[in-house]
């Protein structure tokens, strides 16, 4: 059990430096300025996060704890009474007052004694040993919780930023199709008035500007939406100036094998959470054993120094010392320790079960977002070369309707196409942006390690 708990601490610490020169932060290799502004001021100021790192504080204080138990303790004890002399009650050889004896016999006496003791226990069989290693494996379970809230943190403030920068994409797109159907509307009213159009026309070709606006309301809620989650992720008051943010999505990163390697596929063990999985699994097993051997006796040794004093009508001094050695053997306590022993070993399976639950978890987050993330590239590249065909043959139908040789149902009809696939392409652009900063969150990472840097 020891191996495995070092070896999860060996592993970390070998692999760290490979790691970190073979990835960096994914969101700046999409290089928007904007995005990497407002995840520094996330990693900063978010509340969620500040309380993860006072988690990480709590169990470094409980490991520091454990190792006291290890140290020597020393303390310094000092007292000081006054009473009546009479509260001394009868003492073979009379009162100890001192003095000279024909003098009147005070009212009251004096005491006071400052003592110094040391205690060290000699051996526990290594107890105290591996509770001190489960606390600090403990810490390393809260770090690995931290880096959890640090991870889902960077995804959560980058969907909402790019959901905000594709809202004001679909902005641009809806009002330049408003502009573009009004122009049409108002060459169909001038080709009505010169008897070259229909009434139907026109009527329809006011319709279509009206679907056009009637988008608009919508795309801007979204924006505004995703500007209010912005302004909570990264922990702005609301009078605080607005985020900003960009104009239009970033190029969809290639997916390659070298992005995603195929051990990730297998065993993903960058993640937090199995960072975290594995520190508390050793953790629990390091309990089990501090658990079995608080059953075994133990050995204290003990010493002390001091200085008495007494005072009726003259003071007496004393100075004193002691040394001794106890040995305790458990004979019976209610069979609280063999309930602990159950107890550890219960919370080790179900760690270990959480383990295993959080590397099954890994590998089929992995795999579902690479899967989906393949399949809308592959189905945004079909809606481009629909969105090319619908332009050409929107362009095409308008030159035939001013020439007089298509009716304007072929008009209405590609614009109506070309217009919608303007809209999914841009929709669906993001919607493959968000898979791609999922499977990023999915497989993980080494830049939550040096969270303690920024």
């Amino acid at each position: 059990m020891r191996r495995l708990a070092m070896g999860s601490l060996l592993m970390a610490g070998l692999m760290w430096p490979l790691q970190c020169a073979a990835q960096s932060t994914w969101w700046e290799s999409l290089g928007d300025e904007g995005l990497m502004l407002l995840i520094s001021e996330g990693l900063t100021n978010n509340h969620d996060l500040g309380v993860a790192v006072d988690r990480i504080e709590q169990a470094e204080a409980l490991a520091r704890r454990s190792r006291a138990a290890m140290l020597p303790s020393l303390s310094f004890d000092g007292q000081g009474t006054m009473a009546p002399l009479d509260g001394l009650g009868f003492q073979f050889g009379g009162f100890p007052v001192g003095g000279d004896a024909s003098g009147p016999v005070p009212s009251l006496y004096y005491t006071g004694s400052a003592n110094l003791s040391a205690r060290y226990r000699l051996t526990s069989w290594g107890s105290e040993y591996r509770t001190l290693q489960s606390r600090r494996l403990q810490t390393l379970a809260s770090r690995g919780d931290r880096d959890g809230v640090a991870v889902g943190l960077v995804t959560q403030i980058a969907s909402a930023y790019f959901d905000a920068v594709s809202a004001r994409e679909q902005i641009g797109i809806v009002q330049g199709q408003i502009e573009a159907s009004q122009r049409l509307a108002d060459a169909t009213r001038l080709r009505y008035e010169g008897g070259q159009a229909t009434a139907l026309d026109v009527l329809q070709q006011r319709q279509q500007v009206a679907s056009a606006k009637a988008n608009l309301p919508q795309v801007r809620a979204t924006l505004r939406v995703a500007i209010e989650r912005l302004y909570f992720l990264v922990g702005r008051d609301a009078g605080a100036p607005a985020p900003t943010v960009g104009e239009r999505l970033p190029e969809l990163p290639r997916l390659s094998e070298e992005d995603v390697p195929a051990s990730l596929f297998a065993a993903p063990f960058d993640r937090p959470d199995l960072r975290g999985g594995q520190a508390r699994l050793d953790a629990s097993l390091f309990d089990v054993e501090s658990a079995s051997l608080s059953r075994l006796p133990t050995i204290d040794l003990s010493a002390g120094t001091g200085y008495q004093a007494f005072q009726a009508r003259s003071v007496s001094t004393q100075s004193t010392w002691n040394a001794g050695i106890v040995v305790s053997l458990p004979l019976f306590d209610g069979f609280d320790s063999s309930a602990r022993v159950r107890e550890a070993q219960a919370n080790a399976r179900a760690a270990r079960g959480s383990l295993r639950q959080f590397e099954a978890q890994a590998r089929s987050e992995v795999r579902s977002s690479r899967a989906q993330l393949e399949e809308q590239v592959e189905q945004l590249a079909a809606l481009q070369e629909q969105l090319d065909a619908s332009s050409l043959a929107y362009q095409e139908s308008r030159r035939r309707y001013f020439a007089g040789l298509a009716s304007f149902i072929d008009v209405f009809t590609s614009l109506n196409g070309m217009q919608a696939a303007e809209l999914n392409v841009a929709r669906l652009k993001r919607t493959a942006l968000g898979s791609w900063i999922e499977l990023q969150r999915a497989a993980g990472g080494s830049w939550t390690r040096d969270l303690d840097d920024r």
